[in-house]
């Protein structure tokens, strides 16, 4: 089963308008607008916009990185104007989120890490990339519905009790080894890409409880080889398991749910799944049902 969910920013102009407004000097203002997914009410991390969020909106040939942000954290967002030179004029519109480099200037592919020390929810949304775009948009049309995708990857972990009195609340933390953290976000297409670099491990000491997700990571779409979940207990024990992503690949957009029972000498990998943007069951070997 797949489910698609699609997420999109309510933007506006800095001054009202709407397709109705009289032309600037032989000019049409372009409107723009978007709706929120019924399924997800958050553009990134949280379920709600943040003030000062910004994205950065380009028009083909004539506006580059220009600069909206939501001052009362609404999802109404403002900027200057963009203009068509006339109701046959046709353009492509790209807009990206969080803005990044100068307004008027486009930043072009940006280089990003995601390791341990940014992976807290002060910093996710710096990285948690969203891209928009749309082509042949006339003058004749302006009032313009930019939908938003992830472009990021999310990986989940839950621990669960086996049998034999196990007790997950005694993991003093966790390790996951086999991703690269580095990459590049490209403001222009929206690829977001991991470094031709070695894989570092990430290690996490949170507190941890039965059937409860963890703090999720998020992570650049990436091919991996192996991926491994090592543990240790109070008691200073170590146990392991795999994860098996489908075609070995993390793939943009989707958000990774492992749940792994904790055994007396192992590790387990139950039933998992891909939800948020694209929603498919995997088994334990990785292989969509």
């Amino acid at each position: 089963m797949k489910k698609y969910i699609l997420l999109a920013i309510v933007v506006t102009l800095l001054t009202a308008c709407s397709s109705e407004d009289a032309p600037v000097d032989g000019r049409i203002a372009a409107c723009f607008s978007g709706t929120i997914g019924t399924d997800v009410i958050s553009r990134a991390v949280d379920e709600s916009w943040n003030t000062g969020d910004s994205i950065g909106i380009s028009m083909s040939g004539r506006y580059a990185n220009i600069k909206y942000s939501t001052e009362n954290a609404d999802g109404i967002f403002t900027g200057d104007p963009m203009y068509f030179r006339n109701k046959r004029d046709a353009v492509s519109i790209s807009a990206y989120y969080p803005f990044t480099g100068t307004d008027g200037t486009s930043p072009g592919v940006i280089d990003v890490s995601t390791g341990i020390e940014r992976q807290t929810p002060a910093e996710q949304p710096k990285f948690d990339f969203l891209y928009a775009r749309l082509d042949n948009v006339t003058g004749s049309a302006p009032d313009i519905n930019l939908a938003f995708k992830h472009q990021m990857c999310k990986l989940t972990l839950i621990f669960r009790n086996g049998n034999g009195g196990t007790d997950v609340s005694k993991i003093n933390s966790y390790r996951i080894d086999g991703l690269v953290l580095d990459g590049s976000f490209n403001t222009a297409t929206g690829e977001c890409a991991a470094k031709n670099t070695s894989a570092a491990p990430i290690e996490m000491t949170p507190a941890v409880a039965h059937n409860v997700r963890l703090p999720y990571l998020i992570l650049f779409p990436q091919s991996v080889e192996k991926v491994t979940v090592r543990i240790t207990d109070t008691e200073e024990q170590e146990y392991s398991c795999e994860l098996n992503f489908p075609d070995n690949r993390l793939v943009s957009g989707n958000h990774y749910v492992y749940t792994i029972v904790v055994k007396k000498t192992s590790l387990n990998v139950e039933q998992s799944t891909i939800t948020d943007w694209t929603e498919t069951f995997l088994s334990s070997d990785g292989q969509s049902e």
